[in-house]
C-alpha cells in the first residue's frame, strides 16, 4: 500500500521529486532548456514576454539556446521570438 503513493523522478530527468507524488513534473526556467526542446508555460514573471504571447498554458518550442549566447531564440504558435536569459529565466515550464 505504501507504493502506491511513491514520489516519481521528474520526467525531464532533473532529478527532483514531484510535489504532489502523482508524477507531475517540477517547474523549471525556459533558459535552462536545449535547442529542439518543447514545454509549455506553468507561469510567467516577465510582463513583455507575457505581451508576446508567452502565457500560462501555451506551448514552447526552443529553436537556439546556447551556452554563451545572452539570447535564445523559441516559438510559441506561428511566431518566432528572440529572448534574453534573464527574462527567459523568469519563465517556468515543464
Amino acid at each position: 500500500m505504501l507504493g502506491r503513493f511513491r514520489k516519481r523522478k521528474c520526467q525531464q530527468r532533473c532529478g527532483r521529486e514531484s510535489a504532489e507524488g502523482r508524477g507531475v513534473c517540477c517547474a523549471h526556467p525556459l533558459s535552462d532548456f536545449a535547442q529542439d526542446a518543447n514545454v509549455m508555460v506553468i507561469s510567467n514573471r516577465d510582463r513583455k514576454t507575457l505581451e508576446m504571447g508567452l502565457f500560462t498554458g501555451a506551448f514552447v518550442t526552443v529553436l537556439k539556446n546556447r551556452p554563451r549566447d545572452a539570447n535564445m531564440l523559441v516559438a510559441t504558435g506561428e511566431s518566432r521570438y528572440i529572448i534574453d536569459k534573464e527574462a527567459a529565466a523568469k519563465i517556468q515550464v515543464r
